[in-house]
């Protein structure tokens, strides 16, 4: 391995341990996106709320393009094994399904502010 693999592997395991610790989506993991019950909140706080997931959902489906970027790339270059492959491949799915959880959770919110007034 090189250094700077481990340096891109450290760095992706920090942002994902990081995206995991920010969001509150554990509990919900076995419920669909369509079933997340969205607590009843003031509306500055739907607000704040909405844009916070919105903003996750953004970052984590970049992760996701990165880690589909990167596996295509070095797939290529480097003759990764197919079992890396598809670790990198089940790992993209898996952010992209956590992107769409917080994208789902940022519409539910954004419903609950007037119009006009989400960030």
């Amino acid at each position: 391995m090189s250094v700077r693999h481990l340096t891109y592997t450290s760095i992706m395991a920090a942002l994902l341990s990081c995206t995991g610790c920010m969001t509150d989506l554990a509990p919900s993991a076995s419920v669909a996106p369509a079933e997340l019950p969205a607590r009843f909140v003031s509306q500055d706080q739907a607000r704040e709320l909405a844009f916070t997931y919105r903003r996750q959902a953004a970052e984590i489906t970049e992760l996701a393009r990165r880690i589909e970027l990167e596996a295509s790339v070095s797939s290529g270059r480097l003759g990764h094994s197919p079992q890396e492959s598809s670790r990198r491949s089940t790992e993209m799915k898996r952010l992209l399904a956590a992107a769409e959880e917080a994208d789902q959770l940022a519409r539910i919110y954004a419903r609950q502010v007037p119009h006009g007034q989400v960030q």
